[in-house]
């Protein structure tokens, strides 16, 4: 197992685009990839961190504001990305991308 040293993110939901973060998505949620499996599958530290925002999709939110605490954005914007992303998630990936672009 590689050892992956992962920072809390830098970036919240709507900062990262669509075409980064869909095959994330998809990956961990369609195919049943593990976050450490996706992990240890790359060595890029952007790609560790998209990796990571997408593991907090389904914490909760004392969990996710912790992890989240280095981005620059208030808790209540934090929290209802992540809700705007997983409502999308039950839509299609050209929603997300459409919803990205107007925010």
């Amino acid at each position: 197992m590689k050892n992956n040293k992962t920072s809390h993110p830098q970036h919240c939901f709507c900062q990262i685009s669509a075409e980064e973060l869909w095959p994330w998505i998809e990956k961990r949620y369609q195919h049943g990839i593990s976050t450490i499996e996706l992990l240890n599958s790359t060595d890029d530290p952007h790609q560790q961190e998209l990796i990571s925002i997408v593991a907090l999709l389904d914490v909760d939110d004392d969990t996710l504001l912790q992890a989240m605490k280095n981005v620059p954005l208030s808790e209540q914007h934090i929290l209802a990305c992540r809700e705007s992303v997983k409502a999308l998630m039950l839509g299609s990936h050209s929603d997300y991308e459409r919803e990205l672009e107007e925010s």
